[in-house]
């Protein structure tokens, strides 16, 4: 059998796109109106139509298709989900601990050959501060507040640029602790420390 050569027609006529679409165009349309696409197709065999598929698809963002009304069950049960998740996944606290202050930081974590700054929550309560991650639920640093002997705040040079930090003095022991606040937190602590169920008032300032 030779090679099959496909010719163009006589009085065929070369389309041509009126518009070259990138990358970014189609990433764009997708994301913002979406596009609908209709296919039918037969599968033949010797001539003899066999399968026919009717294909139809809508390719567009999330936010586009909730807003014309689909996926409705989908975003109900994934948000529901979501909410269970997070009810489930909470810090464990005593009978009348409460919560004054939460915001996301690290901690400096060193042990043997292992160094590195640590993620979770910070928590501020009435009773203690610990830092706890959702996955695996963890808590990675916990004090008492009247254990706490020092808090200061200063800056370490880190890749050529200053970073606060904030240094908590525990049983003769420094945590060295950041978060998207240093001067918020600080605040938070001192108010929880001056609490006067808390006989011992620590030592505040700054360093570096």
């Amino acid at each position: 059998m030779g090679a099959l050569q496909l010719r163009p027609a006589k009085g065929d006529v070369k389309m041509k796109p009126e518009r070259d679409y990138g990358l970014v165009d189609i990433l764009d349309r997708l994301l913002n109106k979406g596009v609908i696409l209709n296919a039918d197709l037969i599968i033949t065999v010797a001539g003899v139509p066999l399968i026919g598929l009717s294909l139809k698809a809508a390719l567009a963002s999330i936010e586009t298709m909730l807003d014309y009304g689909m996926l409705e069950a989908w975003d109900r049960e994934t948000r529901n989900w979501y909410k269970n998740q997070l009810m489930e996944r909470r810090p464990r606290l005593a009978e009348d601990e409460v919560i004054l202050y939460k915001t996301f930081g690290y901690i400096w974590y060193n042990q043997g050959l292992i160094s590195s700054w640590r993620p979770g929550f910070w928590y501020v309560t009435n009773e203690r501060i610990f830092l706890w991650r959702r996955e695996p639920d963890e808590d990675l640093f916990e004090t008492y507040l009247e254990r706490i002997a020092s808090v200061k705040t200063g800056t370490e040079i880190e890749f050529g640029k200053d970073r606060e930090e904030l240094n908590l003095e525990v049983e003769g022991r420094v945590a060295r602790i950041r978060s998207s606040d240093v001067p918020a937190f600080e605040d938070a602590i001192r108010k929880a420390l001056f609490n006067p169920r808390h006989q011992r008032e620590p030592e505040l300032g700054s360093w570096g």
